[in-house]
This record gives C-alpha cells, sequence and structure tokens, in this order.
C-alpha cells in the first residue's frame, strides 16, 4: 500500500508531496475550494474550531484506509497533530506535549534553561503591577510579548514602567491570562531551519539576519549561509540539538530563532513547522531541500534526500521607509529584470501598488511594504544583482502629506 499522509490545512504543502512523492494525500481543510478538492487524492472538509469533530473524521478516514503520518504547516494545528499522531496510534510524529512546549514560550524558555542552554532573562507576569516589578528587576529596556505568539506577532519594546504596564494590558485584555517579559538583548539574530528524526538533529539552514531598530526590530535583510565562523556555527548547531531535545521535539520540523550577544548565545524561540514567507523558497534554492518534503518525511519517521540547489547563496532585502509617504515605482520592471549576473531569477513583490500611501519602518501600521529575494553564485554577485535590481524598480517616495489612518494594515515585520 502506498504511503497517506494527512495534512492540516496547507494547500502548497499538498501541491508539494502531490508533485515530489508517491504519497496518497488526505487533505483535511475548511472552506475547501473546488481546486483543493481536485488536488488531494483524499479532501476531507472539516472545522478546525472543532478538534473533536477533526479527530473524529480522521479516525474514520484512518479505519477504512490507514493513515501513516500526519503533517501540518500551520502552528496552532502542530498540536492537534500531536492528538492525532496518539489517537491514529501512529509510530513517529509530533506529541502533543512537545507541541505545547514550543508555543508556551515561557515552557520554552523554562526548559530550555533546565537543559542549560542560554535564554534571555524572563518573567511570567499575570498583572500590569507584576510586569512593572518584573520589568525593574530584569531590568529595563525590556521585551513584552504574549506567550503563544510568533515571528514577533504582539511583541513591544518597553523603555519605561508605563510602557510595560500597557503592554501587559494590552495582552491580557485579548483574553490571555499571563505575558511574557523578557530582557532586552543586542547582536546578530539567526534563523535556524532543522529537522530531528529518530534523536538525530540536521540542521539544514542558517540564515544570518538584519534586523531593523526598536521599537519594532523588522526584519530589513538576510544572508544565507551565514557568514558564521565555523567554530561558531558548530556551536549554534549543537545547541540546536540541544534546544529540540528539552522540548522533546523528535520526528518533526522547527525554525528556531538565536541571538549572538556580546555574552554569547542566547536561543530565543522555537516554532514548531517550516519558515514562513519566502523563507521556503530561499531554502529550496539554495540547499535544494523542500521544507515540506522534510516536514512530511520527519512526521513518517525518515530523513528526506535534497536534489541539485539552484544557488550556493542566497540574499533578501524587505522594502521599507525610513518616513511616510507615497510610494512610486516601475511596475513593469518587476516582471522583465535584465542583465543580473545571476541565472536564478530573483523574485519582487510589492505589497503596495505605485501611488498608495506607505508609513516609516517603525509606525504601527508601516514595517516592510514588499521584498526581493535573490539566489546566486556569490554574496559579491548578488550585492551587485541587488544593486541593479533596485536600479531598474526606481523606488522612491513622493513627497505626498501621508496621515497615520491611510495606510489600513497590522505591521509586518517580516518578509
Amino acid at each position: 500500500m502506498p504511503t497517506r499522509v494527512l495534512v492540516l490545512s496547507g494547500q502548497r504543502t499538498v501541491q508539494q508531496l502531490k508533485e515530489l512523492t508517491d504519497y496518497d494525500v488526505v487533505f483535511a481543510e475548511q472552506d475547501m475550494t473546488l481546486d483543493q478538492v481536485m488536488l488531494a487524492d483524499y479532501p476531507l472538509e472539516v472545522d478546525f474550531a472543532d478538534w473533536s469533530k477533526v479527530i473524529d473524521q480522521a479516525a474514520q478516514v484512518h479505519a477504512a484506509q490507514p493513515i501513516d503520518a500526519v503533517v501540518t504547516g500551520v502552528e496552532r494545528l502542530v498540536p492537534l497533530a500531536g492528538i492525532l499522531r496518539e489517537r491514529l496510534g501512529l509510530a513517529h510524529g509530533v506529541t502533543e506535549q512537545s507541541a505545547r512546549n514550543c508555543i508556551d514560550k515561557a515552557a520554552t524558555h523554562r526548559l530550555l534553561t533546565e537543559a542549560g542552554v542560554p535564554v534571555a532573562g524572563h518573567r511570567v507576569v499575570t498583572s500590569a503591577d507584576d510586569g512593572a516589578a518584573a520589568a525593574s528587576e530584569l531590568p529595563l529596556p525590556v521585551v513584552v510579548k504574549p506567550r503563544d505568539a510568533s515571528s514577533a506577532a504582539g511583541l513591544k519594546y518597553c523603555a519605561t514602567e508605563q510602557d510595560v504596564r500597557q503592554a501587559v494590558d494590552d495582552i491580557l485584555a485579548t483574553g490571555r491570562d499571563s505575558a511574557l517579559i523578557e530582557e532586552f538583548l543586542t547582536g546578530p539574530e539567526f534563523g535556524v531551519f532543522a529537522a530531528r528524526v529518530q534523536g538525530r538533529t540536521r540542521v539544514v539552514w542558517v540564515v544570518e539576519a538584519e534586523v531593523g531598530p526598536p521599537p519594532t526590530f523588522v526584519k530589513i535583510g538576510g544572508h544565507f549561509p551565514s557568514r558564521l565562523p565555523a567554530g561558531q556555527l558548530a556551536e549554534l548547531e549543537e545547541l540546536t540539538a540541544q534546544a529540540l531535545a528539552a522540548v522533546g521535539l523528535d520526528d518533526w520540523v522547527a525554525a528556531l530563532q538565536f541571538m549572538l550577544t556580546p555574552d554569547g548565545w542566547r536561543a530565543g524561540e522555537i516554532n514548531p513547522r517550516v519558515p514562513g514567507g519566502q523563507a521556503v523558497e530561499m531554502i529550496l534554492s539554495t540547499t535544494g531541500y523542500e521544507p515540506s518534503l522534510i516536514a512530511a518525511d520527519a512526521a513518517l519517521g525518515r530523513e528526506a534526500a535534497p536534489k541539485e540547489p539552484h544557488a550556493a547563496c542566497g540574499l533578501y532585502r524587505s522594502i521599507v521607509f525610513d518616513r511616510p509617504g507615497r510610494i512610486d515605482y516601475n511596475a513593469s520592471a518587476a516582471a522583465s529584470l535584465a542583465d543580473l549576473e545571476s541565472p536564478v531569477v530573483p523574485f519582487v513583490e510589492f505589497d503596495v501598488q505605485p501611488g498608495e500611501a506607505v508609513l516609516e519602518v517603525g509606525h504601527p501600521r508601516g514595517g516592510a511594504f514588499g521584498r526581493i529575494v535573490l539566489g546566486g553564485d556569490s554574496p559579491q554577485q548578488l550585492e551587485r544583482d541587488l544593486a541593479k535590481v533596485l536600479d531598474q524598480l526606481a523606488i522612491r517616495l513622493v513627497d505626498e502629506p501621508v496621515t497615520d489612518d491611510s495606510v489600513d494594515r497590522a505591521h509586518t515585520s517580516c518578509c
């Protein structure tokens, strides 16, 4: 019988498994389109607001034709994948407990600390008064965040006690019962994509991120491979293995964050999924590994094999501004970039059209308004190509008054 994989949401994962493997795919999704129904071997219309019903539906499918693994790239559904692994009696895949250990950032910090993996100083608080007291101990400035958020969602940089009180109150107002306060650290940031299969960790990809200043910490650029010396890269890989073991993550993948501070490495988040945004395409282009296939094979207890990469290195740049205005650029050039050295087709994406308002990088509705991703043979080649791309796009701001409410969107911190 063919290997059968249940995918909890995520059309791209289904597409990649159908294109790259001979696996049968059960696709559980809500509000499925006709295209999604046609894509899967077995489409399963579900309501992810009712996990009990989803579990019953999956059990019925499994009873008729056994499922070998459950996979998802949607972080909030990873605990459900763990529950299904236990309910269906599967040999491999994430466990519910390890998923929750990652999603709860306070639990992550506690487990890493117990395992000897260095993390930022932190406190869990349940009131604004607790937050103010904790901030004075850490001390100010600090970062306040929801315990269950990832990729800077809900994160606030707080320089004063009043900032902390407001940030904690804002988090508690969403219905959460606590918030996480961390000491503010400085240093270069590194993102790691890794798989842990049957107790063995393989670091697939390390990206060196360029992060903007507080209060928003926008990802303004990134380099792959990282420019770490061999010794520090080995330290990072060892810390990655220790961190995944500490939270009990096995037969699964994770996107981890680390900072290299003046006092050494500090581990941050462990997000139990493949990276988001354009990182997926950059990983595939520069390593030959398809992240969705790595995730599915890990859930099967297998190690995926790479194809030949298209590029030796990658570079991305977010499109950000240091003041408000109306954006103008050569929209036609984005689809017809010329005279580049690398044969890898660049990825260029704008979130706004010419003439639309944009806000500065640190504004609550500002951040990144687009992204440029390049792959090539060397960092020097990519820098030259980036200069040509920017010249052809001719991005500029028109000096027209722009009000804060002229941009109706959430702050975007990443590419």
